[in-house]
């Protein structure tokens, strides 16, 4: 069906840029775990962060008007303080969960 073998190396890189990923998520994830109430956080994921953007999927409509159009700018300084390393410059939100049905 037309199905080439990966390469070794690409492989292996992919593995690499995923574990990188994964560590960067993690931090994330812990600092919204201190910043946001578990019946919250239990609607807010982690979707990626690049370039100083950290892009978080929110599953419920009231939750991600409330974080996206009134608690932004305090989310983003408090994950700045509990990441030190992981400077996020721009927040986005997006709402997601609805398409699961």
């Amino acid at each position: 069906m037309g199905y080439e073998p990966q390469k070794a190396s690409d492989f292996l890189r992919a593995i690499v840029r995923e574990v990188g990923q994964k560590k960067s998520r993690d931090v994330f994830d812990q600092a919204l775990d201190s910043i946001l109430p578990e019946h919250q956080r239990n609607s807010v994921q982690v979707m990626g962060f690049r370039d100083g953007k950290l892009t978080l999927e929110v599953s419920s409509a009231p939750l991600f008007a409330e974080l996206s159009g009134f608690r932004r700018e305090e989310i983003r300084k408090r994950i700045n303080e509990a990441s030190p390393n992981k400077q996020v410059a721009n927040l986005q939100f997006r709402l997601g969960g609805t398409g699961h049905v």
